[in-house]
């Protein structure tokens, strides 16, 4: 589902408070706990927030950025006793939960993509891209080890000798002065790690 279906779900739960004779509630809903949005309903001496919140959620194997609608009962007697408008915090953290859902953002990051899963849904499409990942993290790493290469003695003076004098600003560089060069594959490109006398000396891109 994307954001404007849970703007949605928010929305009806508001309206289901609101048709079961609660009366939205004010003198509590003034400042933020960095949530995304929150309405108090009060109704005799009975005070129920629906918020909705940014929150990282924690799955038994791993973790995802997303949104939870809680629906909780205040049990704090400041708030509860507050009459009139004078300002009363109900904190989100201290909530009775009644009622949470919980919607996975998918993709990294919060800006990446408008698309969420829930519950079992989340969870799976979670497990499945971490094989993915694992699977992509196998194969670079093979593609690593073959694309390393160690050069030492006649080929750093045949392949590689004119490259690290250019690189170096050093024309008159003997290869009998470099150690190795080691050739490693880094996403789109090579580079070559000069060591001469013991010491890295430069790399080559």
């Amino acid at each position: 589902m994307k954001s404007a279906e849970i703007n949605a779900i928010f929305s009806a739960k508001v309206a289901e408070f609101l048709a079961n004779g609660y009366q939205i509630n004010t003198n509590t809903m003034s400042g933020s706990q960095g949530e995304v949005a929150k309405v108090d309903f009060r109704k005799g001496d009975e005070l129920i927030r629906v918020v909705l919140d940014r929150k990282t959620i924690f799955y038994e194997h791993f973790t995802c950025n997303g949104v939870v609608l809680t629906v909780g009962r205040c049990t704090d007697e400041y708030a509860l006793n507050t009459r009139g408008f004078r300002d009363a915090t109900v904190w989100n953290s201290h909530l009775e939960v009644i009622e949470e859902r919980t919607f996975c953002r998918m993709g990294d990051g919060w800006s990446e993509t408008d698309w969420y899963l829930e519950g079992k849904d989340a969870e799976e499409a979670l497990m499945k891209h971490r094989e993915r990942a694992k699977i992509q993290w196998a194969m670079e790493r093979n593609e690593d080890r073959r694309n390393r290469k160690e050069y030492t003695g006649e080929e750093i003076k045949k392949i590689l000798l004119p490259a690290v004098r250019r690189h170096l600003m050093r024309p008159k560089m003997k290869a009998d002065r470099i150690d190795k060069i080691v050739r490693t594959w880094k996403t789109d490109h090579f580079e070559y790690a000069v060591t001469t006398i013991g010491k890295k000396l430069a790399v080559l891109h």
